[in-house]
């Protein structure tokens, strides 16, 4: 798939419609960083949900428009042109549903931040939690890189690393059921955990759109396996 994919591109910017499409969707990953940026900085107490609220569900909104817009141009290509690239236009279609999720778990993430009173940093899972985040913010701009450039070999490093990210809060549940914690810092991290998994899984999906066939993407479906197989439930 990444040979059609960096056709797609290729092509596509040398079209003013098609190429403003690539760069809205580049658009998408960048807000999603800002979003997911901004709950670290909440979660932190370096910022007060009060400063924010405006912007931070502005910005979801243009996410949600984006995808909207450039499902709709996708559709619109795949009717006029006989010679349409139909593969690369279902990554496409594939990838911007992913940078719309990161959008709705920054949201999630928004929510534990507002209702949780504490400090991460005032406890070692805590901080184990926050490595985890940072992990996941470490690779927004990496994954950019990787889909604008077709960079197969920046994409799988981009995906290990995800998995390594998703097994380690898969881990993290048993500890916090062995754990004796206040109810507010379990449910807290138990949260934290899942959502910084889905965030990986969905950064990973847009790498596999660079490294593998059609049929292989939406991998954020085998994180829902790999529970199923770990804990017996979906995650």
């Amino acid at each position: 798939m990444g040979g059609d994919l960096k056709g797609l591109i290729s092509a596509w910017r040398g079209r003013d419609l098609l190429s403003r499409m690539l760069e809205e969707f580049r658009g998408m990953l960048v807000d999603a960083e800002w979003m997911f940026t901004t709950v670290g900085d909440l979660l932190a107490r370096r910022q007060k949900p009060e400063d924010v609220h405006d912007k931070f569900f502005a910005v979801d909104k243009s996410i949600n428009a984006s995808e909207k817009d450039i499902r709709r141009r996708i559709v619109e290509h795949l009717s006029l042109r006989g010679d349409a690239d139909v593969p690369a236009c279902l990554v496409m279609m594939s990838v911007v549903k992913d940078a719309e999720r990161l959008g709705d778990y920054a949201k999630n993430i928004y929510e534990v931040a507002c209702l949780y009173p504490g400090d991460p940093a005032s406890s070692a899972i805590g901080r184990e939690i926050e490595a985890l985040r940072a992990r996941d913010q470490a690779l927004f701009a990496q994954v950019s890189k990787a889909f604008s450039e077709v960079d197969g070999s920046l994409a799988a490093t981009i995906i290990a690393e995800a998995r390594e990210i998703r097994d380690r809060c898969d881990d993290m549940i048993p500890r916090l059921f062995a754990e004796d914690l206040p109810s507010r810092d379990a449910v807290a991290w138990a949260l934290l955990s899942r959502h910084y998994k889905r965030v990986a899984a969905h950064l990973a999906n847009i790498c596999t759109s660079v490294t593998g066939p059609v049929y292989e993407l939406d991998h954020a479906a085998e994180v829902e396996a790999c529970a199923r197989k770990t804990y017996g439930a979906k995650p």
